[in-house]
């Protein structure tokens, strides 16, 4: 008989501030994404080449959110998950307990909210995705370190073959598309806009329906993001990221060459989406899947450079509060914007152009880091972090 040794989640002093400030920026940046899945029907008009608002000021943002935003911070929060997953399995071998219970105890409370997530508050959560491929990551994580790397950029690379078999195949009539697509979008907006609780229960059903199929071309994006996450924990590049700057500076460098000719294509092409079955709209979402994680790479590496420097870190740190608070911050994100945007609150929905997006999202970010910092001045965390750490420890 021995004593199980106490588990607990890492302290305070030893978290690594340069996860925290990151998962904080990237919080902002996928808010700034989501806005207009929030506010429109852009699920559907994306698919028919329809923009609703094309002044100079709007065409502008909505540009700058294609070449800076779309696809890089979701690419950077699935970093994080495989960095912080990888973290918290190291947290267990390290006790020499049983790591199998915590592991599913922790997903499962993550599957349980995103579920609920997805079907009663908001249809593009990433939570059910994160916690239904998260149960596949321990297989993983047990294979050597330069497997996890190829085995990374191979799902990374994935989606783009299927996206070459779309391109060559064709997916369907464009013309009962476009007529679908409009009927779709009409419906939305009525029950979001005004229609009662149980109109927009319905339409958000339909809206998962049509947006898992799109996942279907994500989530090796996404769990190559994880494995990139596992292995540069793994290798020790996270833990020991000062003592390499040149190495740091060398991805930085590759990662933007790289992304960069196909964030301009991919901008292009979205200019020209004439339907979903558009060779355009196919090019377009696959060059968002390359540019988007090698655009991350180029924001994360270059976090880490920059708070090398004592004058960048200082400024930095503000972040970090809203990204100790990710989990309860994403579902915070939701809540406030279905209740802008939704007829059981102001009922905005369809009412609120790209440029007021952008400036709605900033508001509610700036929102979120002044209680975020107020909240952990009195708390070691978030709420929702709080409950997700009783479940997964039994404390």
């Amino acid at each position: 008989m021995f004593l199980k040794p106490k588990l607990v989640p890492t302290k305070v002093n030893e978290r690594i501030v340069e996860l925290d400030v990151l998962r904080g920026i990237a919080l902002f940046g996928i808010l700034v994404v989501n806005m207009k899945y929030f506010s429109t029907p852009a699920l559907y008009l994306e698919m028919q080449g329809i923009t609703w608002w094309d002044d100079p000021l709007n065409r502008l943002v909505d540009i700058l959110v294609q070449l800076f935003f779309e696809f890089k911070f979701i690419s950077i929060f699935s970093f994080l998950f495989g960095t912080g997953f990888a973290l918290f399995l190291s947290q267990l071998k390290q006790k020499a307990v049983i790591i199998g219970p915590f592991v599913r105890r922790r997903l499962t409370f993550l599957l349980l909210v995103g579920f609920s997530h997805l079907f009663f508050i908001w249809y593009g959560d990433i939570l059910t995705v994160y916690a239904l491929l998260g149960f596949l990551l321990p297989l993983f994580i047990k294979k050597q370190q330069k497997a996890i790397l190829i085995l990374a950029f191979s799902f990374l690379l994935f989606p783009v073959f299927l996206f070459c078999i779309a391109l060559f195949t064709g997916i369907g009539n464009s013309e009962r598309l476009q007529i679908l697509m409009a009927e779709m979008s009409n419906q939305a907006v009525f029950a979001y806009s005004e229609g009662v609780m149980t109109d927009i229960f319905v339409q958000r059903m339909i809206d998962i329906a049509v947006i898992y199929q799109g996942h279907l071309f994500i989530m090796p994006m996404v769990f190559g993001m994880f494995l990139l996450g596992v292995y540069a924990w793994e290798s020790g590049m996270i833990k020991k990221a000062r003592e390499y700057p040149l190495f740091m500076k060398r991805i930085r460098n590759s990662s933007v060459l790289i992304g960069l000719p196909f964030i301009l294509i991919s901008a292009w092409t979205g200019a020209r989406i004439e339907s979903v079955s558009s060779p355009h709209y196919i090019i377009h979402y696959a060059g968002h899947v390359i540019s988007g994680p090698a655009f991350a790479i180029f924001y994360i590496s270059s976090l880490f450079l920059f708070m090398q420097k004592d004058r960048w870190r200082e400024k930095l740190l503000f972040f970090q509060p809203v990204g100790r608070m990710a989990f309860t911050n994403y579902l915070l994100q939701s809540f406030i914007c279905t209740t802008l945007f939704y007829s059981y609150g102001l009922g905005l929905f369809g009412k609120v152009d790209k440029a007021a997006g952008l400036l709605l999202a900033s508001v509610i970010f700036v929102f979120q880091l002044i209680v975020s910092h107020y909240w952990l001045r009195k708390k070691k965390m978030g709420p929702v972090e709080a409950i997700w750490r009783s479940f997964t420890y039994k404390v």
